[in-house]
């Protein structure tokens, strides 16, 4: 397929996803023997559902040659029933003045039957040339306004979709060059290898990629750097993830990649800068380290960009730029990144990687580390009769699941525990913790292996929230480590649901209202499905008593709730204990009793104020101690005495302020 659709054959190629992804529908559950599955295939029909975005990636980069007019590019969808507007301008804006990437456009044309014209030629106007053009490296941003005509003869409104090509210009004519079409990233930048990290980018054809980096440091009177060098080659492909070793902790640099393909083009990225991580003997180690954290940036109500490809670009782009300007050296994402819930991998690749431009100018210099949310969901949905029907997470595991697609779009530490069952989906890069300077940071996961909620006992699978033995297990042995390692002062973990929830969530996350009798289903032998062996409540109250074992942790994070709110738990917080507090044995709790094995008191802090539609506060047996449902993000700074905590909202407000997170200890 990827190859015809090379070939410019987009219109033939619509109809041949359309006829295979109708295929996959029909297949997806005998694509695996049922008999390997660790689930209980439902016997209904497989059913779309939760599809966000119609069309590929590889349509909306269907550049199919010049202009005829000598205008532009040609962009062909590939579909006749698209329309809308396209808009351009120079990418990065201003690149030569710039430390942020970010898109402005300056012209607009039509787009009718799905073709359309990138226009280019005005931006070499003196009035409009900002970015200097001719130069060496030319790339336009684009933006699709889309609409699409349905079968009743109504255009459906599908909003934004933008991407990027670079061009030449040969004479008068257009032509397409190799792009850069997301990246360049810089990822895991950790102390626990402070002389390494990874640059990560796509490109829109396969090439040899070359990253090149100089030492930069800054003497009293001017910044002097050293001279390029080529430090890491990432050989021929489309999807680049590039090693660079032998740096030098606490050190800035400067890189850019360079691609070259087969056919003799080359593109290069504009220069960027990146900060190696302190290492355990470096002067740096103890020195202030600032990072940011927030969690649900999936589509908000008021359309635009606020419904951004299954995002709020709107806020989540704004959050990224201010932890950037107050200088975050690092980034968490706790999780619904996107809407997700969807049963089609192209859509759900299309969503993250929508999200990934919200964050693109952050990540240029600095890393970015997601967890998986309900939302980050890939499902096989059956058709049983009710409103929603029967979904599981997506096999084959290996390929199609949540957690194999959500590791293949991401570039995350490969640390987290191995699943107890074999033929279960990964953990890896959706579970797993590193250091920076003297923080420990832990990724878990409490919406791993989804199921419909109240399905989970008749096919397998884990509820909203849920945490299996394995992972409970692995947490436990991670804090266990340490509390013995005397170069790590804090803890700070980070997930989607909030272990106490608060106002939007009581009804699930690690609560449902005290219901003990929600738990995994983990085997399925062919005959019976076996439950967990703990209920919501017990294994909620496990994770929280290896926390508070704990005396480094000083705070988990979590969102999932629309607001943030900060809730101080310790000895005598009202949390519920099973079995003692389900005085009728029906399994849910009836009374409310405080959990002596908490002993170090510990704040948990809910920051679902990415963008998604806001909560506010609902009734529970604890009380916050601060809630807001303004958007906004958490700012977090440590050094070897403290560690601080400030809430800002988009509007540059702080909201709420902690100076030191450790003195409940």
């Amino acid at each position: 397929m990827a190859g015809l659709c090379s070939k410019n054959r987009m219109r033939l190629c619509s109809v041949l996803l359309t006829v295979c992804v109708a295929l996959s529908l029909v297949v997806a559950g005998s694509a695996v023997a049922d008999s390997e599955l660790p689930v209980v295939v439902p016997g209904y029909p497989l059913i779309p559902s939760g599809v966000r975005n119609p069309l590929t990636f590889e349509q909306i980069h269907n550049i199919i040659g010049p202009d005829p007019d000598g205008q532009g590019l040609m962009l062909d969808l590939g579909d006749t029933s698209y329309s809308g507007v396209i808009y351009t301008g120079p990418y990065p804006f201003e690149a030569n003045e710039s430390d942020y990437d970010y898109a402005r456009y300056r012209l607009k044309s039509d787009l009718v039957d799905g073709v359309g014209t990138l226009p280019i030629s005005p931006l070499f106007r003196d009035k409009y040339n900002a970015n200097d053009w001719p130069a060496a490296d030319m790339s336009l941003g684009y933006r699709l306004d889309l609409f699409r005509m349905g079968e009743d003869g109504i255009p459906t409104h599908l909003g934004f979709y933008d991407s990027v090509v670079s061009f030449l210009k040969q004479g008068d004519v257009f032509e397409r060059n190799l792009t850069i079409t997301e990246g360049p990233f810089v990822c895991l930048v950790r102390s626990d290898d402070p002389t390494s990290l990874a640059i990560a980018w796509e490109t829109d054809q396969e090439c040899t990629g070359y990253v090149y980096a100089r030492y930069v440091y800054d003497p009293p009177r001017k910044r002097t750097a050293t001279e390029w060098k080529l430090v890491a080659v990432s050989e021929n492909t489309q999807r680049h993830e590039a090693l660079v070793t032998g740096l030098q902790p606490s050190s800035d640099y400067e890189y850019y990649v360079l691609c070259s393909n087969e056919a003799g083009q080359k593109t290069e990225s504009r220069v960027y800068a990146f900060r190696t991580a302190p290492g355990r003997t470096t002067p740096g180690f103890g020195k202030k380290i600032r990072f940011a954290f927030v969690s649900d940036s999936r589509e908000g109500v008021g359309g635009g960009e606020q419904t951004y490809m299954g995002h709020n670009f709107a806020i989540l782009s704004k959050i990224a730029l201010d932890a950037h300007r107050r200088g975050a050296d690092f980034f968490l994402f706790g999780g619904d990144l996107v809407n997700g819930y969807t049963t089609e991998p192209e859509d759900f690749r299309l969503q993250l990687r929508g999200w990934k431009q919200s964050l693109a100018g952050f990540w240029r210099t600095k890393p970015v580390y997601p967890a998986m949310g309900n939302h980050e969901t890939l499902l096989n949905c059956y058709g049983d009769g009710s409103e929603d029907g029967i979904c599981l997470d997506k096999w084959p595991y290996q390929t199609q699941s949540a957690e194999a697609i959500f590791a293949h779009e991401f570039y995350n530490p490969t640390n987290g525990p191995e699943a107890s069952d074999p033929r279960r989906p990964t953990y890896k890069e959706n579970v797993y913790h590193f250091r920076y300077g003297p923080v420990l940071l832990i990724a878990f996961n409490n919406n791993y292996w989804w199921t419909t909620n109240d399905k989970v006992q008749n096919y397998g699978g884990s509820p909203e929230g849920y945490m299996m033995g394995d992972q409970l297990e692995w947490v436990e042995n991670v804090l266990n480590q340490a509390e013995k390692d005397r170069d790590i002062r804090y803890i700070i973990l980070f997930a989607q649901e909030p272990v106490f929830p608060c106002g939007g969530h009581v009804k699930d996350a690690m609560w449902y209202n005290g219901n003990n009798n929600i738990r995994a289903a983990t085997s399925y032998d062919g005959e019976t499905v076996v439950p967990e062996r703990q209920g919501m409540i017990e294994a909620r109250n496990r994770f929280w008593e290896a926390i508070a074992k704990s005396s480094k942790v000083a705070a988990v994070l979590a969102g999932d709730e629309h607001e943030y709110h900060r809730l101080l738990v310790d000895k005598t917080t009202p949390v519920g204990v099973y079995p003692e507090d389900d005085t009728n044995n029906d399994g849910v709790l009836d009374t409310f009793s405080s959990n002596p094995e908490f002993d170090h008191p510990t704040w948990q802090i809910t920051a679902g104020t990415g963008g998604a539609p806001y909560y506010s506060r609902e009734e529970t047996p604890w009380q916050p101690v601060y809630l807001s449902s303004q958007a906004g993000y958490c700012m977090f700074e440590a050094d070897a005495k403290k560690i601080s905590m400030t809430y800002y909202s988009i509007t540059g407000q702080v909201v709420d302020y902690v100076e030191n997170l450790m003195e409940v200890k």
